[in-house]
């Protein structure tokens, strides 16, 4: 994902009826973190706008509307990734719009690009992503093959975001436990690092995907402030955690 510049081209390629079929076929497979319909996806000419989509009976609910905009955020990730399929260097700008406080990105192609064999596999795990109860198969990222744990540990860094192996949270005092998986940590708290988060763990789900993995979120407890600051002693890490990733295998999958 490329953050900036400020303001994006003024000019950029125009997409056919085809491509805007490719690219909203795409994103309707993004992951939604418990909403029906968290965003809406629009595109006019050669821009596409992301905007957060929360009904209003959920406005005043903090917890929806953190989960909206890391929803966002994944749909951004698939945007992008659609973008680069379709043989485009996607340029992204995020809440560049202060008259629309529901815009949250906004995507052009200005450059050809050619995909790469990563590329076309991301954007093929759009289509194919597995998901598991994480309470019935919480799987530890350290007892993967490190090639494969690396490489979606890789692929959730993005600008202002990055993806830490943690092991199991023990409950203790009433306090919850966590099952081990992918911490998904930002530089900055509040809506944009909400987004960042979502683009990270959209990426890393696509990378676990196409390496034959399942996987399963845990969003709702990192509402808390309490939770984080808790979670960040526990996993060493500067910034703000934002949400978990629990991996586990489907039956197909083999050892590396």
């Amino acid at each position: 994902m490329t953050v900036g510049p400020p303001v994006l081209s003024r000019a950029g390629h125009t997409w056919s009826e085809q491509e805007k079929g490719v690219l909203s076929r795409a994103v309707l497979h993004a992951h939604r973190c418990g909403l029906a319909e968290p965003w809406n996806v629009r595109v006019h000419g050669h821009r596409v706008e992301i905007a957060e989509n929360l009904p209003p009976a959920l406005r005043g609910h903090a917890g929806a509307d953190r989960n909206g905009v890391i929803a966002t955020g994944c749909a951004l990730a698939v945007v992008t990734s659609a973008v680069r399929v379709l043989g485009w260097a996607p340029e992204t700008v995020l809440f560049g719009d202060p008259d629309r406080a529901e815009l949250v990105a906004t995507v052009v192609a200005n450059r050809r690009h050619r995909p790469s064999p990563a590329d076309v596999g991301r954007y093929r795990a759009v289509f194919e992503q597995r998901r598991h109860h994480r309470t019935l198969d919480p799987g530890d990222p350290e007892a993967l093959p490190p090639a494969v744990r690396d490489a979606v540990v890789r692929a959730g860094a993005v600008a202002d975001a990055q993806v830490v192996p943690v092991p199991a949270v023990v409950a203790a005092h009433r306090k919850r436990g966590m099952d081990p998986g992918l911490l998904v940590v930002t530089a900055t708290d509040g809506r944009r690092g909400q987004l960042v988060a979502g683009v990270a763990l959209q990426r890393a789900w696509l990378s676990a995907t196409a390496l034959g993995l399942t996987a399963a979120t845990v969003i709702e407890p990192f509402e808390t402030r309490e939770f984080r600051q808790r979670m960040v002693r526990h996993a060493r890490v500067d910034g703000s955690p934002q949400l978990l990733l629990v991996l586990g295998r489907s039956p197909s999958t083999t050892e590396a």
